[in-house]
């Protein structure tokens, strides 16, 4: 059966022309099986005067091993957005995984990021 986790992720940002490009860095460099209708969501949503858009994903109930291929993929593209978010474009990103103990815990974001998911036992997203 092996260990299993809840895993989510969120890649915005406030600057409606970067939208388009934050959806392109989406389909150049993220695997095909994230971008599945059950995974990836779009968003958009105006938040203190300013328009919040992005894009979602969330896996359920995954083995979300380090040598799983699947997951090396998805943490390769993410490390490439985060340099690209490093490097001045208002690109945010936030990360959470999940584990089955209660102290497995793991986040990761951007400098700047909002904190739009956080971890109630599950992982939720606030927008």
């Amino acid at each position: 059966m092996g260990y299993r986790s809840n895993v989510m992720a969120v890649f915005y940002t406030y600057d409606p022309i970067e939208f388009p490009s934050i959806k392109l860095f989406i389909d150049e460099h993220m695997p095909d099986w994230c971008k599945e209708e059950e995974h990836m969501r779009v968003f958009k949503q105006e938040r203190n005067q300013s328009t919040l858009q992005g894009i979602v994903f969330e896996f359920r109930d995954v083995k979300w091993y380090e040598s799983y291929a699947d997951v090396q993929g998805f943490e390769q593209a993410l490390k490439k957005f985060e340099k690209l978010s490093d490097g001045g474009h208002a690109w945010l990103w936030e990360f959470i995984r999940l584990g089955e103990e209660v102290e497995d815990v793991e986040s990761r974001s951007s400098y700047q990021s909002d904190g739009l998911l956080y971890v109630s036992r599950s992982i939720e997203c606030d927008f």
